[in-house]
């Protein structure tokens, strides 16, 4: 039988992500390259995908509430941080490989908008080596919830390392 409040409270993030799709297109082909600070730039950057860290968490959250004495709880999730370093390293060699043998960076140039979703997907995965992670280290008994919380707070840290960490022009 289906669950038209889990399918509504599934749909809502993946409708949020969308129109945020549409407003990062809009606001990087206005506003963004005309700022003068690299530093702003990188905040505004911090903080949008700090929300898509989130949409990604509630998305998650919303299916371990619906399954909550299945969602990971296979012996896999032992080894899942493993499987998606993996997957994020071959994907991540597919896209490069596929960027330069093929017409895919014509296409991203002349239609931008399809970044974000190759920029979505290795964001997911890294969100759920993250969480892999976490599900690893952390005690089993704690819940999904508060998993997942240190999981949105890791993985925003994560991207704030990286984006700070290089110099600013």
């Amino acid at each position: 039988m289906i669950n038209k409040s889990y399918i509504l409270k599934q749909c809502i993030p993946i409708f949020m992500l969308i129109l945020f799709t549409f407003a990062a297109d809009r606001y990087i082909s206005i506003v963004y390259f005309e700022l003068t600070d690299a530093g702003i730039q990188q905040l505004i950057l911090f903080i949008s995908i700090a929300f898509i860290f989130f949409i990604y968490n509630q998305l998650i959250f919303n299916y371990a509430e619906k399954r909550p004495n299945e969602f990971m709880r296979h012996k896999i999730w032992d080894k899942m941080f493993v499987i998606i370093l993996i997957l994020l390293a071959i994907s991540m060699l597919i896209f490069i490989t596929t960027f330069f043998t093929t017409p895919l960076e014509s296409l991203i140039s002349s239609q931008p908008w399809i970044m974000f979703f190759v920029t979505y997907y290795f964001l997911f995965l890294i969100n759920l080596f993250v969480l892999s992670l976490i599900h690893k280290v952390m005690p089993k008994q704690m819940t999904i919830r508060r998993k997942l919380m240190i999981t949105w707070a890791g993985s925003s840290l994560l991207v704030a390392l990286i984006l700070f960490s290089f110099p600013t022009a």
